[in-house]
């Protein structure tokens, strides 16, 4: 019996582990073993963390590695500020925010370059995507003001859950483009993640 309440405990202990290490809106605090894979139209890509953080200017930032199906890696510095969550240009130095620590309707904001609007436009959404329905979403809709970015779209429409941070978007007419298929915390070696 108190074999079955020690394994019981543990259970409880692990899922509760689990939902802690991966829970807000943005979520940077993962390490190097664990990461997301999300469904990209025909192709997907991958986001994990560094074990380290890197010093930039005064400031320590997250570094968070996207690595796409046809073999580009994106990397992004991110930090967490008392009231928003910013991301670094490494060669301008500028900052930028991504999203209010607290996001509520009605919050703007733009790219620091102004290529980028942004604007929390709904809450308690629901996200339904071929892996999963998200809960309780923000939907942050994002402007293209400048034509800097040629081959995006005009507009999307983002989806944060405040468990599992970015679960997807959409394009001006409601079609997913992307979406969160599968998380992985604490990978061991030889583990693997998404489809191959």
């Amino acid at each position: 019996m108190k074999k079955i309440i020690s394994i019981i405990i543990l259970a409880v202990l692990l899922v509760s582990f689990k939902d802690q290490a991966l829970k807000g809106y943005i979520t940077l605090f993962e390490d190097g073993s664990s990461a997301k894979y999300y469904k990209y139209g025909d192709s997907h890509y991958f986001e994990s963390f560094d074990n380290d953080k890197e010093t930039i200017g005064d400031k320590e930032y997250y570094v968070r590695y996207r690595k796409y199906g046809w073999g580009t890696v994106d990397t992004t510095y991110y930090r967490k500020g008392s009231e928003n969550y910013y991301h670094i240009n490494k060669k301008t130095l500028e900052e930028s925010i991504v999203l209010p620590v607290n996001p509520k309707v009605g919050d703007q904001w733009t790219e620091n370059d102004e290529s980028w609007s942004y604007e929390i436009i709904a809450d308690q959404q629901k996200f339904k995507t071929p892996a999963k329905k998200y809960k309780n979403c923000i939907k942050v809709r994002c402007k293209q003001l400048t034509n800097k970015d040629k081959r995006k779209n005009k507009e999307y429409l983002l989806y944060y859950s405040p468990e599992y941070g970015f679960v997807g978007n959409v394009d001006g007419k409601g079609k997913i483009l992307s979406y969160l298929s599968e998380v992985k915390l604490n990978a061991k070696e030889g583990e693997v993640i998404g489809e191959h």
